[in-house]
């Protein structure tokens, strides 16, 4: 049950007035301008950290030429799996069947029976294979989660582009390794043709590094507002519960813009004293 805030009084449900029947106070006025300071400090404090996060969201995808570059290479090592660079023949008595070594290709592949027959059957040359398509899946993989990588790069301007560069350079490795297995799985049940098409794939994580290093040695700039840091930052620890809102000044941080409106305050300040003096003489 409620109570009224200045003498404590216990509310009935039949208390549907906004005075105090005890004190006769009105409850809703109560603490109003202490209230109403400390909303106007939260505010300022929370909009501050949606602010900084947003200009570290915008800065991290257009905030230069780089990091626009760095979203469309991200897309290279995807389209290079696209494209379909080679295939292999599966010649068995009564039946034959080829498969592309593009992405599309491998999803027919996995979800059709000539995965089952490749997986089950010995001998070196298919152990090459089924190595190899694994090496392709797991380039894939790393082809996509580079992309996931690049697109949540705002998490972290300053760490990201080194993650992006691991990511990329075992995606390159996983091409590199599958490529040169399904070459060695080359015979007279498995025909390969092609196989070198993966090669597109390591250009693709190659650009991804360049242009990535070359951001991590640059640095990604982010153009903050004089004081929104520092506003950010107490949020944080009003957050985390470090901090108290009710020490704080109003404003909290002084700029050139809250030293303006003061001054415009004052001056209204005084020419309404001044008008008011007129009246009085």
């Amino acid at each position: 049950m409620a109570s009224c805030p200045n003498c404590g009084h216990k509310l009935k449900l039949t208390d549907i007035s906004q005075f105090c029947p005890a004190c006769g106070i009105n409850m809703r006025f109560v603490n109003f301008e202490e209230n109403f300071y400390r909303e106007a400090k939260y505010a300022e404090l929370a909009q501050a950290n949606v602010k900084v996060k947003f200009r570290r969201f915008k800065a991290a995808f257009i905030g230069s030429k780089l990091t626009i570059v760095r979203l469309c290479a991200a897309l290279l090592p995807v389209l290079a799996l696209l494209v379909p660079n080679g295939s292999f023949t599966l010649t068995l008595p009564f039946y034959e069947s080829k498969t592309d070594f593009g992405l599309m290709g491998l999803i027919s592949l996995f979800t059709g029976r000539d995965f089952g027959y490749v997986m089950g059957q010995p001998g070196a040359d298919f152990g090459a294979l089924r190595t190899g398509l694994f090496g392709y899946l797991a380039t894939a993989l790393f082809a996509v989660v580079v992309l996931l990588a690049t697109l949540l790069c705002f998490l972290s301007i300053k760490n990201m582009q080194k993650v992006i560069c691991v990511l990329a350079g075992v995606g390159a490795a996983a091409a590199v390794c599958g490529m040169f297995l399904i070459k060695t799985a080359d015979s007279l049940t498995v025909h390969v043709k092609g196989g070198f098409g993966l090669l597109a794939a390591v250009a693709a994580f190659g650009v991804v590094i360049a242009v990535n290093v070359i951001l991590e040695k640059q640095g990604i700039p982010v153009e903050y507002a004089e004081g929104m840091e520092e506003r950010a930052k107490l949020y944080k620890e009003l957050k985390a519960g470090d901090l108290d809102l009710d020490s704080l000044p109003q404003p909290i941080i002084e700029t050139a813009q809250t030293r303006r409106i003061d001054d415009e305050i004052a001056a209204e300040q005084e020419e309404y004293r001044k008008a008011h003096e007129k009246e009085v003489e």
